[in-house]
């Protein structure tokens, strides 16, 4: 969402274009909106295996696309035990492994 876009851009995209480093208050921002989001979905997930119930959904697809960034992006995640728990899951599938990069 737009939490994690504001934190993609300034911690991983703009390294790599050479824009200079992370606005403060941006960060602050997105880590605010972030961990409003968060908390819900982590809440959401318990007792699911996947977003949306039993079974895999392009839910999952599309809130793990933006999961990939989770590390280069810093997403304040530290407590959220049941997005560790579902994002660990999905990422373990053969396909998720076979899209992204080694």
């Amino acid at each position: 969402g737009p939490a994690c876009a504001v934190l993609i851009f300034e911690r991983f995209v703009k390294k790599l274009i050479g824009q200079g480093e992370p606005n403060p208050a941006e960060i602050e921002r997105g880590e605010k909106e972030f961990r409003t989001f968060a908390a819900v979905l982590d809440g959401h997930l318990k007792g699911r295996r996947w977003v949306a119930g039993d079974a895999l959904t392009v839910a999952d697809i599309s809130i793990g696309a933006t999961m990939v960034y989770a590390a280069p992006a810093e997403y304040p995640v530290a407590g959220c035990k049941e997005i560790a728990r579902w994002y660990g899951t999905l990422s373990e599938l053969p396909a998720w492994k076979k899209a992204l990069p080694s």
